[in-house]
């Protein structure tokens, strides 16, 4: 890089760049994220002897996701989806694929770039092996901690991509040379 070139701006959250009608980015962050995952856990407590945890994190979960920092036609579009897939989750370890689903709302509501979206491969992939490990509902508690956790870390792979390809360098307008109608030779 030389001196004359400007330094690039240092990467910000797309989403810290928007106009909020109401509240400020990172409270709102915070509450959001906390209300997803306390919605999605109480959904997964849910039992046969529990179902006001279904109830309660019905509830909570969309509460999170019209929090967010987003526009709101991405926070809209992605409740029902993420909460329909949150419910087939009680089906235990051959449903934590499932998570691929509030993933990808994540990423949509994030702002984050389409090539980010190749870190959808990871939940699937260990709700693949999940469901091959864990062949009864007794082990739905490791299926949900160890997808969590593959989903959490995907999310922030997710990110790093997008701070990645935020910094690469633009692509030439002309990519190869070209014949001049006005010249016999190349430009």
């Amino acid at each position: 890089m030389s001196d004359s070139e400007p330094m690039p701006a240092p990467w910000r959250e797309p989403a810290s760049t928007l106009t909020l009608h109401w509240g400020a980015y990172r409270p709102r962050l915070v509450f959001g994220l906390t209300a997803i995952m306390l919605g999605t856990a109480c959904i997964q407590l849910t039992s046969a002897y529990s179902l006001v945890f279904l109830l309660v994190g019905s509830l909570v979960q969309p509460a999170g996701w019209a929090i967010l920092p987003a526009p709101i036609g991405r926070r809209v579009a992605v409740v029902l989806p993420s909460l329909g897939f949150t419910w087939l989750m009680l089906g235990g370890a051959s449903f934590a694929w499932c998570f691929v689903v509030p993933l990808a709302a994540w990423l949509l509501v994030r702002l984050r770039p389409a090539i980010s979206y190749v870190v959808l491969v990871l939940p699937i992939a260990c709700g693949i092996v999940l469901s091959s490990v864990i062949p009864d509902y007794s082990g739905a508690w490791i299926s949900f901690t160890v997808s969590s956790l593959v989903t959490v870390a995907a999310a922030w792979s997710g990110r790093a991509i997008a701070v990645w390809w935020s910094a690469r360098p633009p692509r030439s307008v002309r990519s190869r040379q070209s014949v001049s109608p006005h010249d016999d030779g190349l430009d």
